[in-house]
């Protein structure tokens, strides 16, 4: 019984001794396969941890420029906020200049039958009384004058003179109902910003780009008078003074007419009454 014992362990130790040296065989072919699985496994992760390291470098390397780039884009923003500032400091000087230019920059004309300027951004020098030499006399000033309202006189200087200035008066209703005989009212006006004013007869509207003041009818002494006169611009909607209704005469104001001839007709034509615009620019 004993030996059979002894055996059987004998047995079991030998096998298990046999079983164990087996499987560190390196012969083996099961474990050279499993080996050679494990190194191409093994090699596959090194090339994929290589490859991940050389794409986080990359990144890395990304994230740097990305970097830099943005850095470069902030401080451009920054000096294209300070040229912007820079230059509407600038416009804002400009506009000023121009605006201080054009308060010093102006061109002056008067307006017949209105005692104030229009509302364009004309200012008002002084309104006055039309005035000028008496109609029949050969030897009176030819031209039309705005008289002020309040008037200063030297002190010192004697009356009397060669000459003599006179109130003008409308010599009919053509330009404006219920005018005839009443005392012409005027305006000096200051166009401002504008360098040159002119009057165009035969007009109301202005030519180019010049700007219109005010446009009416054309006014002048009468051909049957011995004094002369200038033509001159009435507005449209012509005013008269008030409490000057009574027939004194002095400088006229008439309706003027053209006349065929040495004038064309077409495309005037004959006695039409004539236009007048004043322009500016």
């Amino acid at each position: 019984m004993s030996y059979y014992k002894y055996f059987i362990c004998f047995s079991v130790f030998f096998v298990g001794s046999f079983a164990f040296d087996k499987r560190l065989l390196l012969n083996d072919p099961d474990v050279m396969t499993e080996l050679k699985g494990l190194s191409l496994e093994v090699q596959t992760l090194k090339q994929k941890s290589f490859q991940l390291e050389h794409d986080l470098a990359q990144k890395s390397a990304d994230v740097t420029q990305m970097k830099q780039k943005l850095a470069t884009t902030t401080q451009e923003l920054a000096n294209n906020k300070l040229e912007l500032t820079k230059n509407k400091l600038e416009l804002s000087t400009i506009k000023q200049s121009m605006v201080t230019s054009n308060s010093v920059v102006g061109s002056v004309y008067t307006r017949w039958g209105r005692e104030d300027c229009p509302s364009n951004g004309t200012e008002l020098v002084y309104s006055g009384i039309a005035g000028g030499g008496w109609y029949g006399y050969t030897g009176s000033a030819v031209n039309y004058v705005c008289l002020p309202h309040h008037p200063e006189f030297i002190k010192g200087d004697s009356s009397g003179g060669d000459a003599t200035i006179y109130g003008a008066e409308y010599q009919t209703n053509y330009f404006g109902q219920g005018l005839y005989d009443n005392d012409v009212p005027c305006a000096v006006c200051r166009a401002v910003g504008k360098s040159s004013v002119h009057m165009i007869p035969g007009k109301i509207n202005c030519y180019g780009n010049w700007h219109q003041e005010y446009y009416g009818r054309l006014a002048a002494n009468a051909n049957t008078h011995k004094a002369g006169s200038e033509y001159v611009c009435v507005d449209h909607v012509a005013q008269f003074r008030e409490g000057g209704g009574s027939n004194a005469n002095g400088k006229l104001f008439f309706k003027v007419g053209a006349k065929c001839g040495s004038l064309p007709c077409p495309p005037y034509y004959d006695m039409a009454p004539m236009s007048c615009v004043v322009c500016s620019k």
